[in-house]
């Protein structure tokens, strides 16, 4: 449970430091740094994509899986919970709470769902060991102080959920293991990829894509990549 625990410190962390120091950032500064962990998190995920084993299997289960978190308003039911937040502590500035709960929804999928993190903490439940965990921690305290600076303290708050995932995948990472292929892994992480795709274009502010109605893929891509083998493709 140590890599969780470091990981979601480090962006807790980050975000506090990035709050306290901000004033003391150019704006220029604040504006351009986000759009280069947008341009970072679009070349972590055209990297992931390639892994799959079976694309087809990562495409079906990507629209499938969208298809889902839209019939069941993921995203619309987050955001609507992040108003209401805002409403009770929002950042001074010029940007409205529908803009801020917008750039709170990519960093809830960049930092909980990202594929180095999931992967880092099934690695740690399996073999105990942190190094993918603890490189995501360098990064995201890294991005911690570049969001904070721009949205304020409460990007820190995004710790919590992201350490509630991490940890129930490092204690479940023993458990599930003997169920998954490496084919399955690969078109996971294939998977990964295209939500950190759109992740990063809506960090550069190209297309508001609706990332979180996509989550229910990284479930749906075990079963639909066993049905794709069981079929002999």
């Amino acid at each position: 449970m140590t890599g969780p625990i470091i990981n979601s410190t480090c962006l807790a962390a980050g975000s506090i430091i990035g709050a306290v120091f901000a004033c003391y950032i150019p704006a220029r500064v604040k504006s351009s740094l986000p759009l280069t962990a947008g341009l970072i998190t679009l070349s972590l995920g055209s990297s992931l994509v390639g892994k799959a084993a079976h694309f087809p299997a990562v495409v079906l289960s990507t629209l499938v899986g969208a298809a889902i978190g839209e019939l069941f308003y993921f995203e619309k039911g987050l955001e609507t919970a992040i108003k209401r937040l805002l409403t009770r502590s929002k950042k001074s500035g010029d940007i409205n709470n529908e803009e801020l709960a917008l750039q709170y929804i990519t960093l809830v999928s960049a930092f909980c769902f990202g594929s180095m993190g999931l992967f880092g903490a099934v690695e740690e439940g399996i073999t105990g060991t942190t190094g993918l965990l603890l490189t995501k921690s360098v990064l995201d305290l890294c991005s911690g102080i570049i969001f904070g600076a721009s949205l304020g303290a409460n990007v820190g708050i995004i710790a919590i959920p992201q350490f509630l995932i991490l940890a129930g995948l490092c204690w479940s990472g023993n458990k599930i293991i003997p169920l998954i292929t490496p084919e399955m892994l690969q078109n996971f992480s294939s998977t990964g990829g295209i939500i950190f795709l759109a992740t990063g274009i809506r960090m550069c502010g190209i297309k508001t894509i609706p990332i979180i109605t996509m989550i229910p893929s990284l479930v749906l891509i075990f079963p639909f990549t066993k049905l794709w083998m069981w079929l002999g493709f």
